[in-house]
């Protein structure tokens, strides 16, 4: 082979081999990731943030969502539904779902912690392994009815309360939040919660039926003493009527009374029954 020819053979192999250096210490870091950068020599501290970045070829990467993420269990046509346990000591079949984040400040720690694992891995490989037991210690202090037909904004909240608690020391997570967005109970728990719902709205209409009997009564009863305080005020204003009455009735009118009649009839006087004589007659 010619220098010349040697040269040329060089100047491609270092080409080639330049190449591949160029490709393989180029990486993406998705939307809304983080990237932690690792080799055989360790983990470096240093994470990368989304787009393109330039690497060393040797250092590989692990990518945990910073961004906001739903993890989702619901019975479709493959059941991943999650039972669990009420105060009254029944297990409910629900659907669930948790929206969630890896905290950036903590990521580096997170993947040193769980060394092999991105956060993909950690959220199916661990989080879904322990979301029954925990929600489960927010649901046992329940009961079934409350779980099945009450109010869940309760119990949403302390599970999201209780999950970020829990999450973010075990795995780095935040919870942003968590909720049980369906329940699914078989047929026999169907049948007493059926039961149980029957039995709560017929004691709901007895006590309505209780209600309006004593509203009636208490109605009747106000308008007893409003009718009865009609009464005396007009007993009163009777009263009071007669004594003015009485009072205007004085010696002085009797005597006028009396020489008005004299002027009108002259002397009257009375005989027998229903004789009036009058003088002069």
């Amino acid at each position: 082979m010619s220098k010349k020819g040697f040269v040329v053979g060089v100047v491609v192999v270092a080409a080639v081999v330049g190449g591949f250096f160029t490709v393989k210490s180029v990486e993406r870091i998705g939307t809304g990731k983080l990237g932690v950068q690792y080799s055989v020599n360790g983990v470096k501290d240093e994470t990368l943030s989304e787009g393109w970045h330039f690497i060393n070829p040797f250092l590989k990467i692990k990518e945990f969502s910073i961004g906001n993420e739903q993890l989702v269990l619901e019975k479709g046509k493959e059941d991943n539904s999650i039972k669990v346990a009420t105060s009254d000591d029944a297990s409910i079949s629900a659907s669930f779902q948790m929206s969630y984040r890896y905290k950036p400040e903590e990521v580096v720690t997170t993947y040193k912690k769980f060394r092999g694992m991105d956060g993909e891995d950690i959220v199916d490989q661990r989080v879904k392994s322990v979301l029954k037991s925990k929600i489960s210690e927010v649901t046992a202090g329940y009961s079934m009815m409350a779980v099945y037909s009450g109010d869940r904004s309760e119990i949403n909240n302390k599970l999201t309360e209780y999950l970020n608690e829990e999450f973010g020391k075990e795995y780095g997570i935040e919870v942003l939040d968590a909720s049980i967005i369906d329940v699914h109970p078989d047929d026999k728990l169907k049948e007493s919660i059926d039961a149980r719902v029957k039995a709560l709205q017929e004691k709901q209409q007895a006590e309505a039926e209780q209600e309006k009997v004593k509203v009636q009564k208490e109605t009747e009863r106000i308008q007893a003493e409003a009718d009865a305080q009609i009464e005396v005020t007009k007993a009163k204003a009777e009263a009071e009527a007669n004594r003015l009455k009485s009072e205007s009735i004085t010696d002085e009118l009797i005597r006028m009374k009396e020489a008005e009649a004299r002027l009108q009839h002259g002397w009257v006087t009375t005989q027998g029954a229903n004789a009036v004589v009058k003088d002069g007659e």
